[in-house]
């Protein structure tokens, strides 16, 4: 199920009382398992260990009880050892061969549809719930308490939520379920995790390291890179339900002079499956500035919505929070939030709080929210968030924006500078235009007009525009556009495209992608992604529907030189990877080719398998299909299963299964069929 709206769940009058003394405390709880004590070792020989596709064999060496508090919760072993990985999911085959060599050195053995891979281990520290742990009381061992303290220490620098947060999370809410996190140290250092709550899914993940960087923090990081990451108890290719949804934010910033802010934000969440007594979301911790410099979040209390302190642990970009009771009814938690958080790109007179989690907020599946803002900036910064305005006003040396969106939404921002600032109505839509540091008339009424072209066409066969508001935002920066809810953020070239050399050369596809991120507000809002693997219905879709403007714009040749390069930019990438797994790319020594590849394939081999459907079923049965999706979808998760079916809805009832097989779960090209 992909969800309707849920105006009837936020009307509930939720009054559940948090009282922190009755609470489950995972702040305790994340403090023991941060600070876990070994047993004294046991000698091990030929030992092994079985969890989902992995076998850890503990050839011979040392191995210690780990207790949380009082509960033993794993293992950490010292020795000779070797993990088995397999994996026979085809979809990812061709990946995990890729990684598999880039990321852990290792060349991942094929026989029929089942990969493998094998590494040799020094140490091992294991950390379960519901895994049997073999009994280490035979002692013989000697001390591994220096080795552990090391170990620790070594994989602090993992940039991955700490393990605490899903063992917390089935301790409390899930206790017949099975869920394993393990630490590998060997010559290519990796982490497993086998997770039933969130992800529902088993991974093998690597580690990148960017020693290049200045900041020595980020420097000596592990940056994850996942090699495999298979299904548990569903298909690959389904949406998976979340546990709970965040359905309405509603918050309050308020900016000092240069990046000191404070965050005071009210959520209201939904719980989805079972009563639950813990709820983990994302947070940044923090944020690195164009200097390197890290800028911090402090979270400074979560409470009830009758005030009382609610139990929380903060770290790592994760956040998890413990209520007294187990419910299903909706609730309201309250976060304030300060920190230097709003730091000035390049010392430019803007900042911007983007579509990363600067609040609190679950995996994209759980992201169906409307928004109530109040923005309050230092004169003379003016502020931007999406969604209807109620007002504009000044309070003392204040500016201040309030705005309010009642649809669903993902990839809430707010971003405050110096702007000139006009905005006209064309008939039912308001659109806004705001120039950096000088009121740019003519590119103001110039991008104003375009848009609403631009608009109008979608509405023809995309359906009516879904805001009533459109906020067009200059970045003073070069080559990039982006599209949040009702807003494009697009840079400088797009308002002044023939000043300068490099304003030129980057301006050149402007009309492209500022059309591009206008159909965002279709593919990406209207119907949502659920997964990092669907978002080519956002990207892609909104490249060919792009396609289709400069058509319209620019006359058949142009249309055809877009068709051009996308089958050239796919050619290679799609060797590499299926469309779905392109977000998991990573090379190592080349980030910039990962990231390329990553393009090629979900923006440019999506749109050039868009534009083959288009071509084999003609305008008005493709125009049909993409009308159909924006109306059977709307305020939806949309799956590519979901595409395949409407497809063959739209086409008389030829099965398009077999088509995305190929060339979306698959890594083929297809053919352009001939006029």
């Amino acid at each position: 199920m992909r969800w309707p709206l849920i105006a009837s769940l936020l009307a509930f009058g939720c009054s559940l009382s948090l009282h922190a003394s009755d609470s489950a405390n995972v702040a305790a709880l994340a403090e023991s398992y941060d600070h876990p004590s070994l047993a004294p070792a046991a000698r091990v020989e030929g030992l092994s260990i079985g969890i989902g596709h992995m076998t850890f064999e503990l050839t011979s060496g040392s191995a210690a009880a780990v207790s949380a508090g009082n509960q033993i919760v794993g293992l950490f072993f010292r020795g000779t050892g070797r993990y088995v990985y397999e994996t026979a999911d085809t979809d990812e085959a061709t990946i995990v061969a890729f990684e598999s060599k880039k990321i852990l050195g290792k060349t991942a053995e094929k026989q029929g549809d089942t990969l493998t891979i094998r590494s040799d281990f020094t140490e091992l520290y294991l950390l379960t719930g519901k895994v049997p742990i073999p009994d280490l009381t035979a002692g013989g061992g000697g001390s591994l308490d220096e080795h552990f303290k090391k170990h620790q220490e070594k994989f602090s620098r993992v940039r991955l939520m700490p393990s605490s947060h899903l063992l917390i999370r089935q301790r409390l809410d899930r206790p017949v379920s099975l869920v394993a996190v393990a630490e590998i140290d060997a010559a290519d250092a990796a982490v497993y995790v086998y997770d039933t709550i969130e992800s529902k899914s088993e991974e093998l993940i690597g580690f990148t390291h960017r020693r290049e960087i200045a900041n020595r923090e980020l420097a000596s990081a592990w940056f994850p890179a996942i090699v495999s990451e298979q299904p548990i108890g569903r298909s690959g290719r389904s949406f998976v339900e979340p546990a709970y949804l965040l359905a309405d934010l509603d918050y309050t910033l308020t900016a000092g002079d240069r990046e000191a802010a404070t965050l005071s934000i009210t959520e209201t969440i939904v719980p989805r499956t079972i009563p639950q007594i813990s709820y983990r979301f994302d947070l940044l911790s923090n944020v690195w500035d164009t200097n390197g410099r890290s800028r911090e979040l402090h979270l400074l209390s979560v409470r009830d919505e009758a005030g009382h302190d609610v139990p929380f642990h903060f770290a790592k970009n994760s956040l998890i929070v413990g209520l007294p009771q187990k419910t299903k009814d909706p609730f309201k938690l309250h976060f304030e939030i300060a920190g230097d958080f709003l730091f000035h790109p390049h010392s430019d007179s803007f900042w911007e709080l983007g579509t990363e989690a600067w609040f609190p907020q679950p995996d994209l599946n759980g992201q169906y929210y409307t928004i109530h803002s109040i923005v309050k900036v230092k004169q003379p910064y003016t502020a931007f968030a999406p969604g209807d305005t109620v007002a504009r006003r000044q309070e003392g040396d204040y500016n201040v924006v309030e705005n309010r969106l009642d649809k669903p939404v993902q990839f809430a921002v707010v971003l405050a500078g110096k702007y000139g600032v006009s905005e006209e109505k064309h008939e039912d839509i308001t659109i806004r235009v705001a120039t950096y540091a000088s009121q740019n008339d003519h590119a103001m009424k110039q991008l104003s007009n375009l848009a609403y072209k631009m608009i109008k066409f979608y509405e023809s066969w995309l359906g009516p525009f879904p805001f009533k508001e459109f906020n067009i935002i200059e970045i003073h920066e070069l080559g990039f556009g982006q599209a949040p809810p009702a807003t494009m953020f697009i840079t400088k070239e797009a308002f002044n495209p023939l000043y300068g050399e490099d304003n030129q050369i980057f301006s050149k596809g402007i009309n492209e992608r500022f059309a591009h991120e206008i159909a965002h507000q279709y593919w990406g809002h209207v119907v949502k992604m659920g997964s990092a693997e669907e978002q080519w219905i956002t990207e892609a879709f909104a490249e060919y529907s792009a396609s289709l403007v400069i058509k319209r714009l620019r006359g058949q040749s142009s249309y055809d030189s877009l068709l051009s390069t996308w089958r050239a930019n796919a050619n290679d990438a799609a060797r590499i990877s299926p469309i779905p797994l392109a977000n998991r790319l990573s090379v190592p020594e080349d980030q910039g080719r990962a990231f390329l590849d990553r393009t090629f394939l979900i923006y440019d081999k999506g749109a050039y398998i868009l534009a083959v459907l288009n071509r084999q079923v003609g305008d008005t049965k493709f125009l049909t299909f993409m009308r159909s999706l924006q109306g059977m979808f709307a305020w939806k998760y949309l799956t590519t299963i979901d595409i395949a079916k409407v497809m063959q809805k739209v086409d008389d009832g030829k099965d398009y299964g077999p088509f995305f097989e190929r060339y979306y779960w698959g890594t083929e090209m297809p053919t352009m069929p001939k006029n």
